[in-house]
C-alpha cells in the first residue's frame, strides 16, 4: 500500500506542475495542495462535542493514554498524533516553521491559533500507518463569543479538506447539533459527505432501550437539518470501555462489533488516502478548467467590444481628417482647414476618454452575467442530460472565484488561453486521471 501511495503521489506532483499549475499562474486560481501535503501520511480527523469520548477512542486505538480525557473539557488544542522513534512534543510555532511538515498553511490562523496547535510523536505502530488529529471539544458558543481567539471553524475546515477520514462523535448527553457543532457542520464540513464518518459513543451509559432509541432519534433528526442528503450516513453506535465504569445494561455484541467496524474503518485511511489524491486533483483540475475557461471568454468578449469601439472612433478621426485634407486641396481659408484638423484631433481625445468609459460599463456588465458566459461555453455538454447537474453544481463552486478575480484583478489583465494549454489539462483530466483510477482500482482489488 505504501508503494502504491508513493506512485501515485509522485505521478499526482507530476500532473499538478506540468497540465495545472502554469494555467492556475496565469488565471489567478485558488492554491493547490503544496508537495508536502500531496506526499503527508494518511489522517483522520477526530471531532466532536466536549466529553463525547473521542480522546478515549483514540487511547483505546493507540493502547495508551496519549491524550487526556476526561467528563469536563480537558484539552483545548489540536493535537497531530504522529509516529516518532521516541516520545516528543513539538509546538505549533515549531510546526508551521518546518519545511517538510504539512502544516505551513495553518500559519494564517495567527498566533492564537498556532498556540492551541501541537505535534505529539509516539513510537506507536498505528501510527505508522494513518496520522490521527484530535481537536478541541466543542462548545455551545459558536464564533467570536465562544473565546477561542481564532477562526475554530476555519481551522476545522483546514484539517477536514486534508483528512481522508473525519469522525464526528455525539454522546448520550448531547446527541443535538447545536451552537459550535452547528457550524462546524453548516461552514467547516460542507462537501464533505463522503469522508464523513458519524460516531454515537458510550452506549455502555443508556439504561434501556428506550433512552438509546431517544437519543438516536435525537441525533438523526438533528443531522437531517445539517446533511443536505436524502439518506444519513450510517451512524457507529460504540463504546470503549473504562475501567471502573459500571457494566453496560444494554446487550453490548453489536456495539462492539460497530467499534470493530470504526477501527477498521480507521485503518483504511491509507486506501481512501490514495483514491482522495486523485479525487483532489480531479475536482481542482476540473475547476480550474472552467474558471480558465469562463475568464478567457469574457476577456475575448471585452476585447471584441473594445476593439469595435476603436474601429468606429479611427474611421470617425480618419473621415475628419480626410475632410480636412480636402478643405486644403480645395484651397479654402486657412482657419477653415485649422477647424477641421482640429476637430479631428479632439474627437480622437474625447473619443479616447469615451471609450474607457464604455469599457469599463462593458466589463461590468460581462461580471455581472458570468452565468451567461458559462451557459454559452458549455451549451453543448448542458443538452447531456446526465451531466447538467454536475456541470451546475462544478459552476456554482468556481463562480465566487471567478467574479471576485475579475473585480480586483480586471478582465483585460488576463491573457488568452491557448488552445495548448486547455489541451494539455483537458488531457489530464480525460486521459491521466482515469488511468490512475484504473491502477488504483486493479491494484486495491488485487490487495483484498
Amino acid at each position: 500500500m505504501q508503494q502504491l501511495l508513493d506512485d501515485i503521489a509522485l505521478k499526482v506532483k507530476f500532473i499538478y506542475r506540468e497540465s495545472v499549475d502554469p494555467l492556475a499562474d496565469k488565471f489567478a486560481f485558488e492554491k493547490r495542495p503544496d508537495e508536502g501535503e500531496i506526499a503527508g501520511a494518511p489522517t483522520v480527523l477526530f471531532l466532536g462535542n466536549h466529553s463525547s469520548g473521542k480522546s478515549t477512542f483514540i487511547n483505546h486505538l493507540l493502547g495508551g493514554p496519549i491524550q487526556k480525557t476526561g467528563l469536563a473539557p480537558t484539552d483545548d488544542a489540536f493535537t497531530v498524533l504522529s509516529f516518532g522513534g521516541s516520545e516528543e512534543e513539538r509546538d505549533g510555532n515549531a510546526v508551521v516553521s518546518t519545511p517538510n511538515l504539512p502544516y505551513g498553511g495553518l500559519r494564517s490562523f495567527g498566533p492564537q491559533f498556532l498556540s492551541h496547535f501541537r505535534v505529539k510523536l509516539r513510537p506507536v505502530q498505528v501510527l505508522r500507518d494513518v496520522t490521527l488529529i484530535d481537536s478541541p471539544g466543542m462548545i455551545d458558543s459558536p464564533g467570536e463569543g465562544s473565546g477561542r481567539g481564532f477562526d475554530f471553524a476555519g481551522a476545522v475546515r483546514w484539517f477536514a479538506e486534508r483528512a481522508d477520514v473525519v469522525l464526528v462523535f455525539f454522546d448520550p448527553e448531547k446527541p443535538g447539533t447545536t451552537g459550535e457543532t452547528l457550524q462546524v457542520f453548516t461552514q467547516s464540513l460542507q462537501g464533505m459527505d463522503h469522508k464523513l464518518l458519524i460516531v454515537l459513543n458510550k452506549m455502555d451509559q443508556f439504561q434501556s432501550l428506550q433512552d438509546f432509541a431517544r437519543a438516536y432519534g435525537a441525533l438523526c433528526w438533528n443531522l437531517g437539518k445539517v446533511i443536505p442528503r436524502k439518506d444519513l450516513p450510517l451512524i457507529f453506535t460504540t463504546f470503549v470501555p473504562v475501567e471502573g465504569v459500571a457494566p453496560p445494561k444494554l446487550p453490548t455484541q453489536d456495539f462492539v462489533t460497530s467499534r470493530e467496524e470504526l477501527v477498521r474503518e480507521v485503518k483504511r485511511a491509507p486506501a481512501r488516502r490514495v483514491d482522495n489524491l486523485v479525487t483532489q486533483l480531479e475536482e481542482h483540475g476540473q475547476r480550474l478548467l472552467v474558471h480558465a475557461r469562463v475568464i478567457d471568454e469574457a476577456g475575448r468578449r471585452l476585447r471584441r467590444f473594445r476593439m469595435k469601439q476603436w474601429g468606429i472612433l479611427v474611421v470617425a478621426v480618419l473621415v475628419a481628417a480626410l475632410a480636412g485634407t480636402i478643405t486644403i486641396g480645395a484651397h479654402v481659408q486657412w482657419w477653415i482647414s485649422a477647424i477641421v484638423f482640429g476637430a479631428a484631433a479632439l474627437l480622437a481625445y474625447v473619443g479616447a476618454f469615451v471609450i474607457r468609459g464604455l469599457v469599463r460599463s462593458q466589463s461590468e456588465q460581462i461580471v455581472e452575467g458570468l452565468g451567461g458566459l458559462f451557459e454559452h461555453l458549455y451549451a453543448r455538454e448542458l443538452l447531456v442530460r446526465d451531466r447538467v447537474d454536475d456541470l451546475r453544481a462544478l459552476w456554482t463552486k468556481v463562480q465566487p472565484r471567478v467574479r471576485q478575480t475579475l473585480e480586483k484583478v480586471g478582465i483585460l489583465a488576463f491573457p488568452s488561453l491557448t488552445r495548448d494549454e486547455r489541451t494539455r489539462l483537458a488531457d489530464a483530466l480525460e486521459k491521466d486521471v482515469p488511468e490512475l483510477r484504473r491502477r488504483l482500482h486493479r491494484e486495491l482489488g488485487q490487495a483484498r
